[in-house]
C-alpha cells in the first residue's frame, strides 16, 4: 500500500511518501520518505496597488470609462470574462462590446429611454451635453453622423394615431450602426484602447470585488488577487446576479426593479414600412388594460432577422438587423414590465426560472409559436406554423406553446398590446410568429452618489447590470460619469503645490 501523507508544521506543508508492508498476519511496518515542502501561498500586499483602476467588464459602459480615463497618467486594467473583439463566435452576452455593442447597434440619442434616466445625476444642460459627447465618440469609431428620422411632419401623424388609441410613441434621435459594421467598430475602439496602454485581460471571470476596512483594493480575478486604488463595475445584463452577491456581501443598498418578459414577434416587413420608413426604432409604450402593467416594443429590426441568445442555464430570443443583408421580416420585441414586492422581491431569480423552464419545455431551444395558436391556447407545430406565409429567420426553435413557461399575466397583457398595436400597425393581430422568451434584467438598483461611488470607497458602478440605465448610449453615459467620479477623486487628493 502506498500513499502521500501531509504534515503541516508552522506556515508549511511536508510530503512524504508512505510505503506499507505486510510483515504478518495482522502486522504492517511503514517507510515513510520525505518527498518535498510546499511554502505557504503569499497573500496579496495591499502597501502598493498594482493598477490604479479596474474596470470590470468590457462592454459599453467600460469601454467609455476605459476610454475617458486613458492618457490621465494612470495604469489601467481593463477586464471581461468573454472573448476579445474579433474572437467571439456564439458569445453574445459576453466579450469585448458586451451585449450591447453585439447587438443591432441602436443609439437612442437622448437623456431620459427606457431604463435610462440621466436627470438622476446631471441637470439638463450636463445631461445633453454628456448625451453629445457620446454620439462623437462614436462617430470617431464608425457611427452614422446624421440620425435616422425623418419626415417629422409623417412622424408627428404616427405619434396623434397612436394616442387616440392610448399608445404613447416616443420620440427620439436615432442611429442604426447595424449588426454586420458593429464588429469593426469595436475592434476600433478596442486597438484605440490597447494603444493609450490600456492592460485588457479577457476571457478572465471576476470572483470578487476586494475591499477592506470599506475600501476597494481590487479584484479577485480567477484565483488571482489583482490590486487597485479604485474600481469601476460595469457587470453588464449577464453579471447582474453576481453583483448583487457584491453588494450583500458588501452591504451595499440596494432596490430590486422591474424586470421586462416577452416575446420577440416577427412579421412580414411590408406591414410595419409605413413606420420604419422614417422611425427606424419605433417604441411604443401602453398601459395593459387589466393588470395596468406597462408593455413596451423595443428594438425593431427593420429586414431583420432573430437570433438566439444564451444566458447561464437557459436560452432567450433576441433581433438584429444588418446595413447590407436583409430579410423580408421585421421583428420586434414585445415586453411586459413585472414588479415584485412582498414577500419576494428578486426578479433576477424570477427572470431566470422562467428562462429555465421555457427551456426545458422546448428541449434547449427557443419557442416559436404562430400568434394564431396563442389566441386558440394551442401549441404551434411546424405545418401551422407553415400556414403563416412568414419565412422563420430562426429556424433553430420548438414549435409549442408559450402560455406554458410565460405566466398567464404576462400572456394577456401582450396579447392585448398586440391587439391595440394591430390599429397602428394594420394587420399584425391576424398575422405573426412569436419567438420566446425574450428577457431584459434591469433588475437590481444599486444605490451609488451622483458620481457613481458606491457606499464601498473607490468602488464605483455603471452601466445596465447595476441597474442605472437600459440602452447603450445610457450604459456609454453612465461609464464616462463613473470614470469622471474616479479622476475627481484623485485630483482631490493630490497634494497642493505651495
Amino acid at each position: 500500500m502506498t500513499f502521500i501523507r501531509k504534515k503541516k508544521i508552522g506556515n508549511n506543508y511536508y510530503y512524504y511518501l508512505v510505503k506499507s508492508i505486510r510483515t504478518g498476519k495482522n502486522s504492517w511496518k511503514k517507510y515513510e520518505k520525505y518527498i518535498g515542502k510546499k511554502l505557504p501561498e503569499k497573500k496579496p500586499s495591499f502597501d502598493k496597488s498594482q493598477y490604479d483602476v479596474i474596470i470590470v467588464g468590457a462592454g459599453p459602459a467600460g469601454l467609455f470609462s476605459a476610454y475617458e480615463l486613458a492618457n490621465k497618467g494612470l495604469k489601467l486594467l481593463l477586464i471581461d470574462k468573454g472573448p476579445a473583439a474579433g474572437q467571439r463566435k456564439g458569445e453574445i452576452m459576453t466579450g469585448i462590446g458586451g451585449a450591447g455593442l453585439y447587438s443591432d447597434g441602436k443609439l437612442n440619442l437622448t437623456p431620459v429611454h427606457g431604463k435610462t434616466n440621466l436627470y438622476e445625476f446631471l441637470n439638463e444642460k450636463q445631461a445633453n451635453e454628456l448625451i453629445s459627447y457620446v454620439d462623437s465618440i462614436f462617430i470617431n469609431f464608425g457611427a452614422p453622423r446624421t440620425a435616422y428620422t425623418k419626415n417629422l411632419k409623417r412622424v408627428e401623424e404616427l405619434r396623434k394615431k397612436a394616442r387616440k388609441n392610448k399608445i404613447t410613441l416616443l420620440l427620439a434621435p436615432q442611429k442604426h450602426i447595424g449588426s454586420d459594421k458593429l464588429p469593426l467598430l469595436i475592434q476600433k475602439f478596442s486597438n484605440c484602447l490597447r494603444k493609450q496602454n490600456i492592460n485588457i485581460l479577457t476571457n478572465t471571470e471576476v470572483k470578487d470585488v476586494i475591499v477592506r476596512n470599506n475600501k476597494v483594493r481590487g479584484v479577485l480575478a480567477g484565483n488571482k488577487a489583482i490590486t487597485s486604488r479604485y474600481v469601476i463595475a460595469c457587470p453588464g445584463r449577464s453579471g447582474s446576479s453576481w453583483f448583487l452577491e457584491q453588494a450583500r456581501k458588501l452591504d451595499i443598498p440596494l432596490k430590486h426593479r422591474g424586470i421586462e418578459i416577452g416575446v420577440r414577434v416577427e412579421i412580414r416587413a411590408k406591414l410595419m414600412e409605413h413606420i420604419t420608413k422614417y422611425l427606424w426604432d419605433p417604441a411604443f409604450f401602453m398601459k395593459a388594460r387589466h393588470s395596468h402593467d406597462i408593455v413596451r416594443t423595443f428594438c425593431t429590426c427593420p429586414y431583420g432577422f432573430v437570433a438566439e441568445e444564451t444566458y447561464h442555464g437557459f436560452i432567450g430570443v433576441n433581433g438584429y438587423s444588418n446595413i447590407n443583408r436583409k430579410s423580408a421580416n421585421t421583428n420586434f420585441a414585445l415586453l411586459s414590465n413585472i414588479e415584485l414586492t412582498e414577500p419576494a422581491e428578486n426578479t433576477i431569480a424570477y427572470g431566470e426560472d422562467i428562462g429555465r423552464l421555457a427551456t426545458t419545455i422546448a428541449g434547449g431551444r427557443p419557442f416559436i409559436q404562430s400568434l394564431e395558436d396563442l389566441k386558440r391556447h394551442r401549441r404551434s407545430y411546424w405545418h401551422r406554423i407553415d400556414k403563416t406565409k412568414i419565412s422563420p429567420t430562426l429556424t433553430n426553435t420548438t414549435p409549442g406553446d408559450l402560455s406554458m413557461a410565460i405566466p398567464h399575466r404576462i400572456v394577456i397583457n401582450l396579447l392585448d398590446a398586440i391587439r391595440r398595436l394591430d390599429k397602428i400597425i394594420p394587420g399584425l393581430y391576424e398575422n405573426a410568429l412569436l419567438y420566446g422568451p425574450e428577457l431584459k434584467f434591469f433588475s437590481v438598483r444599486i444605490e451609488s452618489d451622483k458620481s457613481l461611488e458606491t457606499r464601498a470607497k473607490n468602488l464605483f458602478i455603471a452601466g445596465d447590470g447595476v441597474g442605472i440605465c437600459g440602452n447603450i448610449v445610457g450604459a456609454a453615459a453612465t461609464g464616462i460619469l463613473a470614470a469622471r467620479g474616479v479622476l475627481d477623486k484623485i485630483n482631490k487628493q493630490k497634494p497642493v503645490k505651495s
